[in-house]
């Protein structure tokens, strides 16, 4: 079913109304419309365009997921190429990335857009979906900005996917790996510091 605002200018055109349109039948104006089923027909409109918008919104993380993927691959293999083996490597550059990457992968693929309603009419202050849960101590969680709250930790999580390896390549090749020890773990402190404070910012905001 269409969206509505787009049928409005149809309508027009057509000199129709906008129920008569997305019911398919002139409707006589002696009779009475039933409300509800008035209703029914404009929500049913507005669901499958929220639905679509949903849909397309996924797919854009999706792909923007899998580009982060091969940038984040291929930075590890210059790192290796440069002379950086993975033992090296694992206790942070590999273990950094491969959290993020997994933790990215559930927000872009799996997780669910809109929590049940009883989020918006309690205070909750955690999520739970699968093996996936989040907790924050005075924050509570609601479709008005669970969205948002999504959308911030894939920003991070991407971000974070890329940029991390690719500060490990240009301190490691063009300064020296003794310096990358240092930085790594201040640059651990702000990716984490930044993406629980980003949290709390974004969902108070739309709470």
């Amino acid at each position: 079913m269409p969206n509505v605002v787009l049928l409005i200018p149809i309508a027009d055109i057509l000199d129709v109304t906008v129920t008569e349109l997305l019911r398919g039948e002139k409707i006589d104006t002696q009779k009475n419309i039933d409300t509800k089923e008035v209703e029914e027909l404009v929500v049913g409109s507005l669901d499958m365009a929220v639905r679509n918008s949903i849909h397309q919104h996924r797919k854009n993380w999706i792909l923007a997921y899998l580009l982060c993927f091969l940038m984040s691959i291929t930075e590890i293999i210059m790192l290796v190429a440069s002379g950086n083996s993975i033992a090296e490597m694992k206790g942070d550059i590999l273990l950094v990335t491969g959290l993020m990457l997994l933790f990215g992968a559930w927000f872009c693929f799996f997780a669910k857009d809109m929590l049940p309603t009883y989020y918006d009419a309690n205070k909750i202050n955690y999520v739970s979906q699968g093996i996936f849960r989040i907790h924050l101590v005075g924050l509570s969680f609601n479709n008005g900005n669970w969205m948002y709250i999504c959308t911030t930790l894939k920003i991070w999580t991407l971000a974070t996917v890329v940029l991390y390896p690719l500060a490990g390549i240009i301190i490691i090749n063009c300064l020296n790996i003794a310096l990358w020890d240092i930085l790594n773990k201040i640059f651990l402190i702000m990716i984490l510091g930044g993406m629980v404070v980003s949290i709390y910012i974004i969902g108070k905001k739309y709470e």
